[in-house]
């Protein structure tokens, strides 16, 4: 669905599955909002899809989850000028899964933002997030991520992790994970690294007749592929897939 409206509602019955695409496009208002609300059993699976856009947006998502709901969001950004994305996620229900990836590539002076924060507000819940990012040319990206284990809510399990490669030297990046935890049975870790591209891997290409910029765009591709594997949306994924290697 191209996304033309500022205030989008999704909400799911008890045990509801559904699967959703909002793409962004040069027509999508400047600020979105978007509410997402599970219902006890329900199962979402949704993509924010921002690519190529020319126009600065900003996307706020608030999500809330009932007991033994799942949910997998996957915000893929790629060559889209000025975007900032905001997710807040309420888990409610005992048995919450919650699922968010997100992937990043940027060119020229393109900027992207993201900021996630996850509130476990009972126990027996888990989370899940992989962020990674490839800037080239002059572009900038942050990723900021906050995971709060409220007391209630023990037995939580949740990872956050952040990483990042500079193509270029003029590009810039900050990562800040966080995690405040005020409940003593948990198991949590977070984490972000920013590196370049394999030099060895460069020369080995290159050495078998791949242009440096050519080879670039193969290693980036497979970088990248980790988070598209992860949509659980067969038809863009196939899509993207095929777009990263073409």
């Amino acid at each position: 669905m191209n996304i033309r409206e500022q205030n989008i509602n999704i909400t799911l019955s008890a045990n509801e599955i559904r699967q959703e695409v909002l793409s962004f496009d040069d027509q999508t208002p400047a600020e979105v909002a978007i509410s997402i609300s599970l219902t006890d059993g329900a199962h979402l699976d949704v993509v924010l899809l921002q690519e190529n856009v020319s126009s600065a947006k900003k996307c706020t998502v608030r999500i809330e989850q009932g007991v033994s709901s799942a949910l997998s969001m996957s915000t893929i950004t790629l060559h889209s000028m000025d975007i900032k994305n905001d997710v807040e996620v309420r888990l409610k229900g005992e048995g919450a899964e919650l699922t968010l990836n997100g992937l990043y590539l940027t060119d020229n002076s393109e900027s992207v933002d993201n900021k996630t924060v996850v509130y476990h507000e009972v126990a027996h819940c888990s989370t899940k997030q992989l962020y990674k990012g490839a800037l080239d040319g002059e572009s900038k990206a942050s990723f900021a991520g906050m995971i709060i284990v409220q007391p209630n809510a023990q037995k939580t399990n949740a990872q956050q992790t952040n990483r990042n490669i500079i193509i270029s030297p003029k590009a810039k990046v900050h990562a800040e994970p966080q995690l405040v935890i005020y409940a003593d049975d948990v198991k949590c870790s977070h984490g972000a690294t920013t590196g370049q591209l394999d030099p060895v891997q460069l020369f080995y290409m290159q050495q078998r007749g791949i242009s440096e910029d050519d080879a670039r765009k193969m290693l980036t591709a497979a970088y990248a592929a980790e988070v598209i594997g992860l949509i659980p949306i067969e038809d863009v994924r196939e899509r993207l897939t095929d777009s990263l290697f073409e």
